[in-house]
């Protein structure tokens, strides 16, 4: 009998916040495995986990790499989904585990993808996790949309000139994984004069958690890769 695969959403980071679902999984599955990055030096979403596993797990680290090459990017999927593969086919039960949700720009849903091509008889089961700006609109208490306020959610912005059509549109904008273009992000909020309106957050609901609404003031640096943007041009700020 195969095994069968599971995606668990570990959440933002505090290990609190990871799903009862997804803790019972963790500990029931006999192999865990986690995306890896050569730039990283150590898996965040096992970070978020490793204090709940209970008894010995086979940890297999995938590699990823932080690129938008598209040949790179199908070569090392296709290897992820072959390596777990081959566990499912000994009969062992695997979960791919991937910070906040498993189906909001993950690299799960290109895995799964993956073993479904190879193995359409794989039974796959997703376990929804907390997104990072949901925890962050927690955090600060501030909602993210309210009535019938629109809300946008922007990943890796590529070209920054864009964001004017967005915002726009949306009263409520979430700016995902602003790192790379950071400064070219700001002058376009200080152009559309909502730099006021917004507030960036880091490592939401860790220890090392920050909160700066003072965008200005980080002009010339470079936030952490888990870093987000919140703009709320209306509503309420508390």
């Amino acid at each position: 009998m195969k095994g069968k695969f599971f995606g668990l959403g570990v959440g933002p980071g505090d290990p609190e916040l990871l799903t009862l679902k997804a803790h019972r999984i963790l500990n029931e599955v006999d192999v865990i495995c986690m995306p890896k990055s050569r730039l990283e030096r150590e898996c965040v979403a096992y970070n978020i986990v490793r204090p709940l596993l209970r008894g010995e797990k086979e940890i297999v680290e995938l590699y990823m790499p932080m690129t938008r090459d598209a040949e790179i990017l199908e070569q090392e999927w296709q290897k992820g989904a072959a390596t777990i593969l081959a566990f499912l086919r000994r009969g062992l039960d695997v979960a791919f585990i991937t910070i906040g949700d498993a189906m909001l720009y993950s690299t799960y849903s290109y895995l799964m993808a993956k073993i479904k091509a190879l193995d359409e008889e794989i039974e796959i089961t997703t376990v929804p996790g907390i997104t990072s700006f949901a925890a962050t609109a927690a955090a600060l208490n501030i909602p993210l949309a309210e009535g019938e306020e629109r809300l946008a959610i922007v990943p890796s912005i590529e070209n920054p000139q864009k964001l004017p059509e967005v915002l726009a549109q949306f009263p409520n904008v979430v700016l995902m994984k602003v790192a790379p273009n950071f400064n070219e992000i700001l002058d376009v909020l200080e152009a559309e004069k909502v730099q006021d309106k917004a507030v960036l957050v880091s490592h939401c609901s860790t220890p090392r958690q920050q909160c700066e609404y003072d965008l200005e003031k980080l002009r010339g640096s470079k936030p952490d890769y888990l870093s987000l943007i919140l703009v709320k041009q209306q509503g309420r700020w508390l």
